[in-house]
């Protein structure tokens, strides 16, 4: 317990002199991920930890040399993206180090996606159309093709690292994950710009995702990554893996040896003519007889189908931006339906999967509609808002409209004015108190610079000294069908979805109003 607890980042631990931690968003077998805010940039930002032991049953075998080869992935990964800029590959923007107990671990900033993953998209909403999966798989060959273009292999492909990022009313697909991938290739003699493969001593790919080569440890290329990605554009035809078995190791010599049980899977699910015969050269187990470039196999599948392109409608500079980061320094030693009739005619795509949507309904009477105020800008990080203020019972509410956070302020008669931030986290109903002139405390806790919630409650402002200058109270409010349900001074309010996706009520020491805080 004690390890795992000096693994671990404490919130609102400070790393870099700009990265704030609000919260732990996940784990895996090899790093802890958290939220951060980039104070610098006023931005959310993700930070990757690599973990000081690997996770029994991640996927690796135990031993010093697994936990070796994992740091020199995790460094690598960071150089990787580092000298990636294509949109729909995952930017990173820092790196450094975590010291804390006489440890010293390594961790990644990089951008927030809060849209989540393709394997989970998939298992909600079932398998893609064509056109669906087309756009996805261009996206991914394209972000592909630039790593091959520098010498670099992605070599584990798979739905959980093909993340989403919510860019208006679409998602759109970024490529991550690069932690086995291979940066120092050799050059064949067939060109300069030909990359050839090495070897890892550690096999950390997935296996189920894995190409025959990577299976019988055999060289890999960019062939490699090919076969990958045809694997993922079948998973998203079928609603799951191409290689589903109970034990995935009973059918890696047929995998190896044949094109059999590729052909018979993608048969059984009526696959045929040219879809099938497309499918099967990127999935050729022989690497010299397989589609020569991700992109190639984009082409061939999307003619296959005879789809026609979509023009997006989210530009290509819609990437997050990105400070000029200097090039990661060289490590020290390690401290189930089937899909649509392929011979269907030629059609325009559907549009890509949209955001679910609330439900949309008329407003309800008995909320008062004051007229809006001008724009202002309350949230101190220059971002246009809109308030109105609405008599509601003894107090009046004021709304306010935020992109993200916002900064609030009351007179304390000893302290002054005493500030604090209040930011909702993506993914859910969350936020973020930070003390901006003092420290956050939850009832019965120690102080804090900042404190991540998850249900109704209250918290202390409290001075250097200790001394206690007053409080904030909050209401995350109950879903409903039309909306979000609170309780302000015994009278139910309802924020209708219409008006805000998310929304958090505040009432502040010595406030003589309430704010009800809403994000569109």
């Amino acid at each position: 317990m004690a390890s795992k607890r000096r693994e671990e980042i404490q919130i609102g631990t400070r790393l870099l002199d700009r990265y704030v931690i609000l919260d732990r968003a996940g784990s895996g077998g090899m790093a802890l991920i958290y939220r951060a805010e980039d104070e610098r940039l006023d931005r959310v930002v993700c930070v990757k930890l690599l973990r000081t032991t690997l996770v029994e049953g991640s996927g690796s075998t135990s031993g010093r040399a697994v936990y070796e080869a994992t740091y020199s992935h995790f460094l690598k990964e960071a150089r990787a993206l580092s000298r990636l800029q294509h949109p729909n590959t995952l930017r990173i923007y820092d790196f450094g180090y975590y010291e804390a107990g006489g440890h010293r671990q390594p961790f990644q900033v990089s951008e927030f996606l809060d849209g989540g993953n393709l394997e989970t998209h998939v298992r909600a909403h079932g398998p893609y159309a064509p056109a669906e999966m087309l756009e996805i798989l261009e996206s991914m060959a394209d972000a592909l093709a630039e790593a091959h273009s520098v010498g670099i292999l992605h070599r584990d492909i798979k739905p959980s690292n093909i993340l989403f990022v919510k860019v208006r009313d679409e998602l759109v697909p970024k490529l991550a994950d690069f932690g086995i991938a291979h940066t120092d290739l050799r050059r064949t003699t067939q060109g300069a710009d030909a990359p050839d493969a090495s070897l890892s001593t550690v096999a950390l790919f997935s296996p189920r995702w894995a190409a025959p080569e990577q299976l019988c440890g055999a060289r890999e290329g960019p062939y490699t990554d090919v076969y990958a990605l045809a694997l993922l554009a079948a998973f998203m035809l079928r609603g799951r893996p191409l290689f589903d078995d109970e034990d995935v190791r009973s059918t890696f010599n047929e995998r190896v040896r044949s094109d059999d049980l590729v052909r018979e899977r993608l048969a059984r699910d009526g696959l045929t003519g040219a879809p099938l015969e497309a499918f099967m050269r990127g999935l050729d187990c022989r690497e010299e007889q397989r589609t020569a470039s991700v992109t190639e196999l984009a082409e061939a599948l999307r003619a296959a189908f005879r789809v026609r392109r979509r023009v997006s409608s989210i530009p290509e500079a819609s990437a997050p931006p990105a400070e000029q980061t200097a090039p990661v320094a060289e490590p020290a030693s390690p401290p189930a339906p089937s899909p649509p009739d392929a011979r269907a005619p030629d059609s325009a795509p559907s549009s890509p999967r949209e955001l679910p949507r609330e439900p949309q309904v008329a407003p309800e009477p008995e909320v008062p509609r004051a007229p809006v105020l001008p724009q202002i800008s309350l949230d101190g990080g220059g971002q246009p808002i809109q308030e109105r203020v609405s008599q509601y019972g003894a107090r009046p509410l004021r709304f306010v409209q935020v992109h993200e956070r916002l900064d609030l302020a009351f007179r304390d008669a000893h302290a002054g004015d005493v500030r604090f931030r209040v930011t909702m986290l993506p993914g859910g109903q969350a936020l973020n108190i930070k003390g901006l002139s003092c420290f956050v405390a939850k009832r019965g806790q120690r102080p804090n610079p900042a404190i991540t919630v998850k249900s109704d409650g209250a918290a202390d402002f409290v001075s250097a000294r200790g001394e206690r200058l007053g409080e904030v109270r909050w209401q995350l409010g109950q879903a409903e069908a039309d909306g979000r349900a609170f309780v302000v001074d015994g009278r139910r309010l309802l924020i209708r979805y219409e008006e805000a996706r998310q929304a958090v009520v505040l009432m502040m020491t010595g406030g003589p109003e309430i704010i009800v805080m809403c994000r569109r």
